[in-house]
């Protein structure tokens, strides 16, 4: 198996929004971006859900945040696309929602991530093993892969045991 990190640990998570949004600022400035306060503020929002959250879900917390309470979708979906393509988050795509990367001085990267069918939790799964043997298989087969999404849909460790 490939190397592992601390999110194998299904208790690793974002606990501080203020500070992951301060490692993002801190890594925007090395990496020449900027983190607009649309773009921290959604950031933030996804740091605070605490697990996976919709697009529509931020938006509405995104409005109840500003004064004005009338931010265009438009905004948080440049905000979301900025994050992601810079790594910051990840997009569940099977249940079309957001989390926030462990990581975030990392670059983008391919993670799996087990979602849990009962409490909804997402657990990123940094195994550059798995990631690895997907991409061989694929050119193996000659494809040549761009992005890999890998969730494994099932029963975290406490909804299985709370039966």
């Amino acid at each position: 198996m490939g190397k592992t990190h601390a999110c194998t640990d299904p208790h690793h998570h974002v606990h501080d929004a203020a500070a992951f949004v301060a490692a993002v600022e801190r890594a925007c400035g090395e990496r020449g971006l900027r983190l607009t306060a649309p773009r921290a503020r959604v950031l933030a929002l996804v740091a605070q859900a605490g697990g996976p959250i919709k697009a529509y879900d931020l938006l509405d917390r995104f409005r109840d945040a500003e004064s004005s309470g009338n931010a265009a979708p438009p905004t948080v979906y440049r905000a979301l696309d900025f994050l992601l393509a810079n790594g910051f988050i990840h997009k569940l795509e099977s249940i079309n929602a957001f989390v926030a990367c462990h990581h975030p001085n990392a670059a983008q990267h391919s993670v799996p991530f087990l979602i849990c069918n009962r409490c909804h939790s997402a657990t990123e799964l940094e195994d550059a093993g798995i990631v690895d043997t997907l991409d061989a298989a694929a050119r193996a087969l000659g494809f040549a892969p761009q992005a890999q999404t890998l969730e494994v849909h099932g029963l975290c460790a406490r909804c299985a045991r709370d039966g």
